[in-house]
């Protein structure tokens, strides 16, 4: 549930060798020439750049409103507000509304280098260098990096599925950073026609919309989704409306309409709002099955003003409206080995499996809890996979991390590869993240070093230089190696569309892009492995149900 990124081109009028200026439409910009901590380097960076009007007053709850201009030289050299939010992990609170920024790094302003975006999440938060660092990608990679703000949770994505508050603000968001990106990023030594979105869990999610929407049509070139998908459980809200009213009686409101109701949201501060949605902990058992509360929706068809989803992920999918390109996509190999920590939380919560044989069953397959022949079949089978014939318990609450990684994030994206490799010709790279080092910094804040593999959003570390972890390494820690990878593929595809254009002594591996005849993928461990079918062939089962009980799904 964090992050979005993207890769853009632009045009250089008049720069200093420190405090650089360069001029788009909007106005002229100051940036800072600062340097890496763990490398030295230097480049050049622009931040807290308006891509949009402030979203206050009567714009809340309302598209994106492309920014104005400012007049003068604006300073570009600290990040503005990050969007209001509760924060992850303690490391992030949110700012002030007024919080539509998106920050440039770049070596050069003359050169001519693909685009690589990021950008915040769903519920928490933002685009700046204090979590996403670009060091790695500017002077590893050779790239222009974009990171962006975008509205979340309530301010975000609230909707009342009519015409009063249509939603998805922070996806429309996400298209008015593109199109700024479009428009200006080759003053900034970007290429326009190299621009790659990139994102992890909610961001990939997020980066998956933008494939099924028209209004990103033209905007981008590559995708890469680490770890999320639109088809994922939690990733995709059905009944808006319920959530909006469901927040309207918490606050204590009362109301005529939904207009009335919407009104009445426009004047509350915005932290009361983010404070009163709920979280991770206020979801029912088991936990990510259902929906966040604020998450896309379609919008209504006699919305005001543009919609960004027309109809449901699946049905959209199903149509294949969607955009082509290159892609590389996958997820970590124990996504939700948080949940060997649910107990803590809700020492029932292990127990209710046994009684409750639906909690078994992947919502995609369409199984009412009453179908008891089809749901005792299918929860047999997954007890027999992951529990020794079982029910989760203490001692196998590790299968219990791995059953829910599946449901979670593994199957929904192992259904999407299988998808797009029917609809498209341009390639898919596969991977699945397994590497365990020192790096892997969520799985150490939780404390779960204990077991193997890899946790949600261990990646970020591999990637981006996080200021809270400014951990030293020496270049022969096989954590340092393994970043050192992670940039080089993931802008070798920006560049090239091909993460392994070559192989050498850093990347001896020559990663193939998927198929349905053999199912490929990458294994990103100490050695990077190509293997067939993750996890030996476990989530077969997944899809001969989805097959058999629900057949149009992403068909």
């Amino acid at each position: 549930m964090y992050k979005f990124l993207l890769l853009a081109a632009v045009l250089a009028i008049a720069y200093g060798q420190d405090r650089p200026i360069v001029t788009i439409p909007q106005g002229q910009l100051q940036g800072i020439r600062t340097s890496s901590g763990i490398t030295q380097a230097t480049y050049l960076a622009f931040k807290g750049i308006p891509y949009a009007e402030p979203p206050v007053g009567a714009l809340r709850f309302r598209n994106p409103v492309a920014h104005r201009g400012w007049s003068g030289v604006r300073d570009a050299s600290a990040h503005g507000n990050s969007c209001p939010s509760s924060g992850w992990f303690g490391l992030e609170a949110g700012g002030g509304e007024d919080c539509l920024f998106l920050n440039v790094y770049t070596q050069s302003l003359t050169a001519n280098r693909p685009v690589m975006i990021h950008g915040g999440s769903f519920t928490g938060g933002s685009g700046d260098s204090f979590i996403y660092g670009p060091d790695f990608f500017i002077n590893d990679g050779n790239v222009v990096v974009v990171t962006i703000n975008y509205r979340l949770g309530v301010l975000g994505f609230l909707s009342t599925g009519d015409a009063a508050a249509q939603g998805n603000w922070g996806m429309k968001d996400m298209i008015t950073a593109l199109q700024w990106v479009r428009n200006n990023i080759a003053s900034f030594g970007g290429n326009v026609n190299q621009i790659t979105v990139f994102g992890e869990s909610a961001g990939s999610v997020g980066v998956h919309y933008l494939l099924l929407t028209r209004l990103g049509t033209g905007l981008f070139n590559r995708a890469i989704m680490q770890s999320g998908v639109t088809v994922a459980p939690w990733g995709f809200q059905p009944n808006p409306l319920s959530e909006a009213t469901n927040l309207g009686r918490r606050l204590g409101l009362t109301w005529s309409s939904t207009t009335d109701l919407v009104n009445q949201l426009r004047n509350i501060p915005p932290q009361r709002l983010v404070d009163n949605q709920g979280g991770w902990l206020d979801l029912t058992i088991p936990r990510g099955f259902s929906p966040f509360e604020f998450v896309p929706n379609v919008e209504p068809a006699n919305s005001p003003e543009s919609r960004f989803l027309t109809d449901t992920p699946v049905n959209i999918m199903n149509r294949g409206d969607i955009l082509t390109m290159p892609i590389i996509i996958g997820f970590m190999s124990v996504e939700s080995l948080f949940m060997v920590r649910e107990h803590l939380f809700d020492d029932t919560t292990l127990a209710q499996f046994a009684t409750n044989p639906h909690f078994y069953v992947h919502p995609s397959f369409n199984l009412a809890p009453t179908q008891t022949t089809q749901v005792n079949e299918v929860a047999t089978t997954m007890r027999n996979m992951y529990f020794n014939g079982g029910h989760p318990t203490m001692e196998t609450r590790f299968n219990y991390s791995q059953f829910m990684s599946d449901h979670h994030f593994a199957y929904s994206i192992d259904r999407c590869v299988r998808y797009h490799a029917r609809r498209q010709t341009q390639p898919i790279y596969y991977y699945k993240f397994d590497f365990d080092g020192s790096l892997n910094m969520i799985k150490r804040l939780l404390l779960l070093t204990d077991w193997p593999g890899a946790v949600h959003a261990d990646d970020i570390f591999y990637m981006f230089d996080v200021t809270r972890f400014p951990l030293p390494m020496l270049p022969t820690n096989a954590a340092a190696l393994t970043r050192r990878r992670m940039v080089r593929m993931w802008t070798n595809f920006a560049n090239f569309g091909d993460p392994t254009p070559v192989t050498d002594s850093l990347i001896p591996t020559r990663w193939s892009r998927y198929t349905l005849a053999n199912e490929e993928y990458l294994d990103i461990n100490e050695g990077l492995s190509v293997r067939s079918a993750p996890y030996d062939g476990r989530l077969h089962p997944w899809h001969s149900f989805q097959d058999r009980f629900n057949p149009s799904y992403l068909s």
